[in-house]
């Protein structure tokens, strides 16, 4: 007869954390997760964290690149660059081809 025994290790440090770092992670997306679901009801489709956060990006560089009235031109310049690399990215999320 074979006699086993099973041992309860007590919770590491790193566990522990993890489980308080859970719920302060989860409320931090729950603002993502209602922009998400306002881009989908606009857009009248599903749209992903992921693609918001594009969505968000792009918003940001447009901000950028038009209201700073009196900045000099290069810096518009790169201001303008950023809009077309992020406007790209976003185009290509919401396609469904970035990763």
């Amino acid at each position: 007869m074979k006699k086993e025994m099973t041992l309860q290790a007590p919770a590491t440090g790193f566990e522990r954390a993890s489980e308080c770092v859970k719920p302060v992670s989860r409320l931090l997306l729950l603002p993502l997760a209602w922009l998400a679901a306002y881009y989908g009801a606009v857009l009248g489709r599903r749209v992903t964290l992921r693609q918001t956060l594009h969505l968000v990006h792009v918003q940001t560089a447009l901000l950028f690149a038009v209201f700073p009235a009196d900045c000099p031109l290069l810096l518009r310049g790169v201001c303008c660059a950023w809009l077309v690399s992020a406007l790209l990215w976003c185009r290509r999320a919401m396609a469904g081809g970035a990763r």
